[in-house]
C-alpha cells in the first residue's frame, strides 16, 4: 500500500512539474518575441519626380486638374505601402479628372496623351491592386516607382513641348 501511495504522489507531483515546465517555456518564448514593424508600414523613400521648368509652369499655371493631381502624387515621394493602397482610389481619381481635362492646347497631341494614359493606368494598377490580400510591401513600392517614374515622363513631355514651341517661335522671329 505504501508504495501505491506513494507512487500516486510521485505521479502527481510529475504531471504538475511537466506543466509548470511548458507554461514557464512558453512565457520565456513570449519574453523574447521581437514585436517587428510590418513591411506594409514602413515608410518608402522613392527617387525624385522631375520638375517642371519655368516655362512650362507659366504655361500650364491655369490646369488646375494637373496642380491637383502633382500635389497628390508628392505624398507618394515617402510613404508607407499601407497608406499608399490606402490613397490609391483618390489618385485614381485624380488621375481621371487629369486626363479629361487636358486644357492646353499645346498638350492636345498623341504624344502627350500617351503619356497621360500610361499614368493612368499605372495609377489604376495601385487601384486594383487593394483587392489583392496576398500583396507584399515590395510590390506596392515598385507600382509607387511606376507612377513616379510615368509623372517624370509626362512632366518632361510637357517640358519638351514648351521648349520646342519656343525655339520654334525664335525662328520665326528670325525670318
Amino acid at each position: 500500500m505504501y508504495f501505491y501511495e506513494h507512487f500516486i504522489g510521485m505521479r502527481n507531483f510529475i504531471i504538475v512539474f511537466f506543466f509548470v515546465f511548458l507554461s514557464c517555456n512558453d512565457n520565456n518564448a513570449d519574453n523574447k518575441t521581437v514585436i517587428q514593424k510590418s513591411d506594409m508600414n514602413k515608410v518608402q523613400q522613392h527617387a525624385a519626380v522631375l520638375k517642371l521648368d519655368k516655362l512650362s509652369k507659366e504655361k500650364i499655371k491655369t490646369w488646375s486638374e494637373y496642380e491637383s493631381a502633382t500635389k497628390n502624387l508628392e505624398q507618394f515621394l515617402s510613404i508607407s505601402p499601407n497608406e499608399a493602397l490606402n490613397n490609391a482610389l483618390t489618385l485614381s481619381e485624380k488621375m481621371k479628372f487629369l486626363k479629361d481635362s487636358i486644357r492646353p492646347k499645346e498638350l492636345l497631341n498623341l504624344s502627350f496623351k500617351t503619356r497621360v494614359n500610361v499614368l493612368e493606368n499605372e495609377t489604376l494598377r495601385l487601384k486594383d491592386m487593394t483587392l489583392i490580400t496576398a500583396i507584399t510591401a515590395k510590390e506596392v513600392n515598385t507600382q509607387v516607382d511606376k507612377i513616379l517614374s510615368a509623372l517624370s515622363a509626362t512632366n518632361s513631355k510637357i517640358n519638351i513641348i514648351y521648349a520646342q514651341l519656343e525655339v520654334e517661335q525664335d525662328i520665326e522671329k528670325i525670318h
